[in-house]
């Protein structure tokens, strides 16, 4: 599934979150801390998804499907709830690295969509 988003869409999102908790971090280390936290946290989350659905529609075994949605819910889900309930990571800074993750994905997404689109 890795097709459907432009080649260096990981990167970029990885060099934005980096870039946003950089600056979150020059107004609070705590909030740098969190913006990193939920950015990274969403990457996962979306590089599981993919892989999820990868498997799930046929590409892979259905074994493999399993394997994901044993990695995506349990592992990631109670990753977020053990991170959230430390001290050092705030709410505000989470949903921000998520957000920013996710706005890069839906455009990304889009821009690919719009150059599929576009050809004869």
């Amino acid at each position: 599934m890795n097709h459907l988003l432009p080649r260096n869409a990981w990167g970029i999102a990885g060099a934005a979150v980096g870039a946003a908790a950089g600056l979150a971090a020059l107004w609070d280390l705590r909030l740098g801390l969190s913006v990193a936290a939920g950015g990274a946290w969403n990457l996962a989350n979306l590089w599981c998804l993919m892989q999820l659905l990868d498997a799930w529609l046929g590409r892979a075994s259905k074994r493999r499907a399993l394997g994901w949605v044993l990695v995506k819910f349990p592992v990631l889900y109670g990753l977020v709830f053990v991170l959230l309930a430390q001290p050092r990571v705030s709410v505000v800074g989470f949903g921000l690295g998520f957000t920013l993750v996710l706005f890069l994905a839906i455009a990304g997404l889009a821009i690919r969509t719009k150059t599929l689109t576009a050809r004869p």
